[in-house]
């Protein structure tokens, strides 16, 4: 399930700490890059996602796997 756009998750939101996360995605007001759609921003796949270790949206979506940014999300 792909997470609401909503204060409460941008509250949660771990994607800032995130060592996919760059300069490309504040830029681009990516917030919940990781879990909304696929990034406009280049992602480096020998980078590791945090989302499946402890963050909040991902467990209160019930989401799974990794690597949400990289690849579109069915609503």
């Amino acid at each position: 399930m792909k997470p609401k756009n909503n204060a409460e998750n941008f509250g949660e939101c771990i994607c800032i700490r995130c060592p996919l996360y760059t300069d490309c995605n504040k830029n681009k007001a990516e917030r919940l890059f990781c879990a909304r759609t696929k990034s406009e921003c280049a992602m480096d796949s020998s980078k590791m996602c945090l989302c499946p270790t402890g963050c909040p949206v991902y467990e209160k979506s019930q989401l799974a796997g990794a690597y949400f940014c990289a690849v579109e999300l069915k609503d």
